[in-house]
């Protein structure tokens, strides 16, 4: 891109494949709700909230009631829900822009209850039940009782019903029972006359490991942006990278050696070096920690970065192509030429997990929006703009 010293491209095209294979993995019956917290990633909430309506994803689940209202007042239509716990305090904007909560208390049933009241329409909510995560929601041994409790408080529906797992992609028996506790609440729960609209617990890994978990709906985030949860996981299904993450050299410099680079000093040149320099740092989302430890593509080879990641910028050891110029790409995660650097590079070399290295890319770098092989629009600090 010409405009930009540093930006992500999207493939919508690459988005709209996932889900595709995803639904090849559930009965045709099942909805999907896609994961959209975290600016969906990292990958920009508006516009792929826009295309997932396209690709008839039938929900969007993200975080906080900020997330739920910036879709709200871009004209997104979905019903969307609020996945973590909110504060009683919100309850009248959620309700004012039609978003569902979930519920992990009676007392915030109850406070729900209220609201709808004040408001004047129902309150939708999806109980969270704790069947192993060890985080929110209702303990399994009180989920029973105080799901019917909430049942008869005026002003509420209860929508839907959810759990969640921390290692559907490591630990099967554990896995298992925890649906096999959930199935159970959820039986003895329709069997006393409640029935929940929506029933949804399988994440990306436990779409591809536990059929038993689909119920009828599912909740991918990871895998419709292209990557696999574990690397275990990778073979079992064909997606792909919906994100590149491109910059350019602005500036070339040849350093002799014994030269320090960046704060520090932890670089000296062992020799001359050609150094480029491109305008990324961690104020755009790179890792200090890939500080002399990272790579990025170059002509389609893997090159060092040297010295530390710095705010707005990073260095780099182009020394194998002394005609490097100005204004040549680099890539920081994805193909270029015969070269790839994936997330998951990305994440061994700095010590986390891919979902990080996609979520912390900030707001500065520009969004570049692929269709059919062109540029569709772009998603600037300004908002998003069709091309």
């Amino acid at each position: 891109m010409d405009r930009f010293p540093a930006w992500v491209e999207v493939s919508l095209d690459a988005m709209k494949w996932n889900i595709d294979r995803i639904r090849e993995h559930i009965p045709g019956n099942v909805r999907i709700l896609l994961v959209v917290k975290a600016d969906a990633y990292g990958h920009g909430a508006v516009r792929i909230a826009r295309f997932a309506a396209e690709c008839d994803v039938h929900m969007l689940g993200v975080a906080t009631l900020d997330e739920g209202k910036e879709l709200r007042e871009a004209g997104i239509t979905l019903p969307i829900l609020i996945l973590s716990p909110v504060l009683t305090e919100e309850l009248d904007h959620v309700l004012e822009n039609g978003l569902a909560v979930t519920a992990s208390t009676f007392d915030f049933a109850v406070e729900a209850s209220r609201a709808a009241g004040r408001c004047g329409r129902p309150c939708a909510l999806h109980v969270e039940v704790d069947t192993g995560m060890g985080r929110a929601g209702l303990g399994q041994e009180e989920a029973i009782e105080t799901i019917q409790k909430m049942k008869r408080l005026e002003g509420i529906e209860l929508e839907g019903i959810f759990t969640h797992f921390p290692a559907s992609d490591s630990d099967a028996d554990f896995t298992r029972d925890q649906i096999a506790s959930f199935t159970g609440i959820v039986d003895t729960l329709q069997e006393a006359g409640i029935a929940f609209t929506y029933i949804h617990c399988a994440n990306s890994a436990a779409i591809l490991n536990f059929p038993s978990s689909h119920f009828n709906m599912i909740r991918p985030g990871l895998l419709v942006y292209g990557h696999a949860p574990s690397v275990v996981l990778r073979d079992r299904i064909e997606v792909l990278p919906i994100m590149s993450f491109k910059t350019k050299l602005v500036l070339v410099r040849n350093m002799p050696t014994g030269a320090s680079i960046s704060y520090g000093r932890t670089y000296i040149t062992p020799e001359p070096v050609k150094m480029g320099i491109v305008p990324v740092g961690y104020g755009h989302g790179m890792s200090h920690r890939l500080s002399n430890e990272g790579r990025m593509l170059f002509r389609g080879e893997r090159v060092p970065i040297i010295g530390r990641v710095t705010m707005d910028m990073t260095m780099i050891d182009l020394s194998e192509f002394p005609d490097a110029q100005v204004g040549e790409e680099v890539v920081i995660f994805g193909r270029q030429g015969e070269g790839e650097i994936t997330a998951d590079h990305i994440a061994q070399w700095d010590g986390t997990l891919n979902y990080e290295v996609l979520c912390r890319i900030s707001k500065r770098v520009v969004r570049v929006y692929i269709k059919s092989g062109k540029v569709d629009s772009l998603k600037t600090l300004l908002g998003v703009h069709e091309v």
